[in-house]
């Protein structure tokens, strides 16, 4: 089992970073993660003012987060990452008010092929 929570944020490339999980599980093996993610105007349509200051705040956070970005689509990466070779046994995405700016969050758990 490999183990992320608010990792994928701050690596410079998380497409690389998620082939490597990828490499490491074996048959059978599990992947867990909680991330924030950028604003979902599709499913947080009332939260384009949160968007707005994702982006704009983004390169600052940045700077003085050690290269936290405050708007990936981080929970896409894995889906296209893993689409093909895992199974999704849990996938959420939620949105935690008092956690501005990263109030977007998601979690799941997907399971190697075997």
């Amino acid at each position: 089992m490999i183990t992320c929570s608010l990792v994928l944020c701050s690596v410079s490339d998380q497409e690389r970073v998620l082939r490597e999980i990828k490499r490491l599980l074996n048959s059978g093996g599990c992947y867990g993660w909680v991330e924030h993610v950028a604003v979902d105007l599709e499913n947080e349509n009332n939260q384009s003012f949160l968007e707005l200051q994702q982006r704009v705040l983004d390169p600052l956070q940045q700077a003085v987060a050690h290269n936290c970005h405050l708007h990936r689509r981080t929970d896409q990466v894995i889906s296209s990452i893993f689409e093909t070779s895992a199974e999704f046994l849990e996938r959420d995405s939620f949105f935690v008010t008092d956690m501005w700016p990263v109030s977007c969050q998601c979690s799941g758990i997907l399971k190697m092929n075997e």
